[in-house]
């Protein structure tokens, strides 16, 4: 038996409900947060977990790689030390890379190079006179025979020096450079190339390294394009020594006070390496290159004051003594190598967790339902109970004050108490039609309803809607047709429960009309279905109304329904016992025009019937 049980609609104008719903809210709230907090819990320390795992691993690596870069610094300070003049040194330092610049010591333990001009009091007349005349000649114009003089006098093995110790033959050369208007005539070239040969000799301890210096960065100045491999470590080397150092007595790598230079000494001691920042990040990296290590794992060479990386940087390691604060780091730069060890953990987490969350979702949509429910019957209790109330004490009250007029009356009239008599039978009938609407609601709401369907004829149900309902709708004023199509198919039903609802639909429409009264109940088949209509031509209904009036209690006019009376039931007991048929029923009504109520019932095939 198919019914739809239908509950009232839980409105919001009932406030009981909102502190237990809000409360429950904030319980499925925090449950929910607390959740995703042991997740995100969870996750992190899977992550930590994997990162240790990863940490021992490979930690092997990282010892094993911090001894090699030990060695190969071992062999590095090694190399520094000279085996030559300490001009060489210092050339054979930096052609092969191994600092970007070196102060070279002597046998006595004083700076060897980049040494200062050497005072020069013999010998030197000569020079000085020979330097006067050329410059004489070029300032006086006779540069092509100054020239000739400088390309005839001086040898490329000229160590002649001033009073100062600068080289006479180097700053000839550069005045003649200079001068030249075409530096591409021979002499004037070949003077250039010489003078080009004498700042990259750094055989011949001759030149000192300020004059060195400054006759290189006169050349770029003359030339741009000319380039000398050792000017930077030149700079870098006087500038270092033109600053305070500490006294460092280890050999260890310390900083200078140049911005991001640092300092060693080599083996011997009789070289100190100066070595900037990046030089060393650099030479580090390459000592520290590992290619067994897999993809995603790197090591990573951090200076003294170094930030660490320290979700992804699980080991730390010193590079040792001679490399104080600068230190090995293992870098697990992929982010896929978590994710790999962490899914099949991670996945069980986040099952579990969603089971949790939903399993509470549910629970708390099954408690929210059962306490909207809840409230819903408990509106219902109320409500039915101020209905019954007052529905049952309307025509009780009427009943007893026709009772007591008749037993006040000391003659009876016999015309007076037919009159009184007669409404005492209507007041009764309508109490019985109260009284049945009420038990068939609550018989269908707790389902003891009981339904004897059978094939019946739409016919026989008219009829019998007839005998019950007597000659109400002959009074006057009233106009009642029935209209009834021939041969209509049999339908399987309960003839009981279906002329209860058509006389519920007769009494809406003679409840809901005004005094001319024009009702008429309609017989016919559409398709396979049984259409049971009652048309009136009442107040009718909205189209919000129409949606509504099927609902438990709803009336649409108090006002006529207190004076007709009613509780609201009707049209819900027919929507139930029209939807136990397996049919359905609604309603079509405009405002001031009638409404038109159908019961569609499905018919039995003809080849069953």
């Amino acid at each position: 038996m198919g019914r739809l049980r239908i509950l009232p609609r839980y409105s919001s104008r009932d406030v009981r409900a909102w502190p237990m719903l809000a409360l429950l809210l904030l319980v499925v709230l925090v449950a929910v947060g607390c959740v995703l907090w042991f997740m995100g819990e969870a996750m992190r320390n899977e992550r930590m977990a994997v990162r240790e795992k990863l940490a021992e691993a490979y930690r092997g690596h990282l010892s094993l790689v911090q001894k090699q870069v030990v060695e190969r610094w071992e062999r590095w300070r090694g190399q520094l030390d000279r085996r030559e003049s300490p001009s060489a040194c210092f050339a054979r330092c930096i052609s092969e890379a191994l600092a970007d610049a070196v102060i070279v010591y002597d046998e006595h333990g004083r700076v060897g190079y980049p040494r200062e001009p050497r005072l020069n009091n013999s010998g030197v007349e000569k020079a000085v006179s020979l330097q006067a005349n050329i410059r004489t000649l070029a300032q006086t114009g006779k540069l092509e025979e100054a020239t000739r003089l400088v390309a005839d006098t001086f040898k490329a093995t000229d160590s002649t020096t001033d009073e100062q110790g600068r080289l006479i033959a180097a700053n000839a050369e550069l005045l003649i450079v200079d001068l030249s208007s075409d530096r591409t005539e021979p002499r004037v070239a070949q003077i250039a190339e010489r003078l080009h040969s004498r700042l990259t000799d750094y055989s011949a301890d001759v030149l000192p390294s300020s004059q060195r210096r400054f006759l290189m960065h006169e050349l770029q100045r003359l030339d741009p394009g000319l380039k000398f491999p050792t000017l930077e470590a030149e700079d870098l080397a006087a500038r270092y020594l033109e600053t305070p150092q500490a006294n460092v007595a280890d050999a260890s790598l310390h900083a200078t006070s140049l911005h991001d230079t640092w300092a060693i000494f080599s083996a011997d001691r009789s070289v100190t390496a100066l070595l900037t920042t990046a030089r060393l990040h650099t030479w580090l990296a390459e000592a520290t290159r590992e290619p067994s290590l897999p993809q995603g794992v790197v090591i990573r060479v951090l200076a003294p004051g170094e930030d660490l990386v320290a979700d992804r940087t699980p080991i730390v390691l010193p590079m040792g003594s001679e490399l104080p604060g600068w230190r090995l780091a293992l870098l697990l730069d992929d982010r896929s190598l978590f994710d790999v060890e962490t899914a099949r953990r991670l996945k069980l987490h986040v099952a579990v967790a969603s089971m949790v969350i939903a399993a509470m979702s549910i629970l708390a949509l099954l408690v929210a339902r059962g306490v909207g429910r809840q409230v819903a019957l408990a509106r219902l209790k109320n409500d039915l109970v101020a209905t019954v109330s007052h529905e049952f004490k309307t025509p009780l009250t009427a009943m007893r004050a026709l009772v007591d007029t008749l037993l006040d009356t000391e003659t009876f009239e016999e015309k007076t108490v037919r009159e009184y008599l007669r409404l005492l039978a209507q007041e009764n009938m309508r109490l019985s039609r109260l009284i049945d609407n009420f038990l068939t609601f609550s018989r269908l709401e707790r389902n003891k309803f009981k339904f004897e369907f059978a094939p019946i004829y739409p016919r026989d149900v008219v009829d019998e809607t007839l005998k019950s309902l007597g000659d109400r709708l002959q009074a006057p004023g009233c106009r009642f047709e029935v209209h009834t199509s021939e041969n209509l198919p049999t339908i399987m039903g309960d003839t009981d429960s279906l002329v209860t609802a058509l006389l519920n639909l007769l009494d809406n429409a003679w409840k809901y009309t005004g005094d001319e009264k024009q009702v008429v109940l309609r017989t016919e088949a559409r398709g396979n279905r049984v259409c049971f209509a009652v048309e009136d031509n009442g107040i009718g209904l909205s189209p919000s109304e129409s949606l509504r009036v099927f609902q438990r209690f709803y009336q649409v006019d108090q006002s006529l329904s207190r004076s007709a009376g009613g509780c609201g039931l009707g049209l819900s007991i027919v929507q139930s016992i029209a939807e136990a048929h397996h049919g359905a029923v609604h309603v079509t009504s405009a405002v001031g025009r009638g409404s038109t109520f159908t019961i569609e019932i499905p018919a039995i095939p003809k080849n069953r019937a």
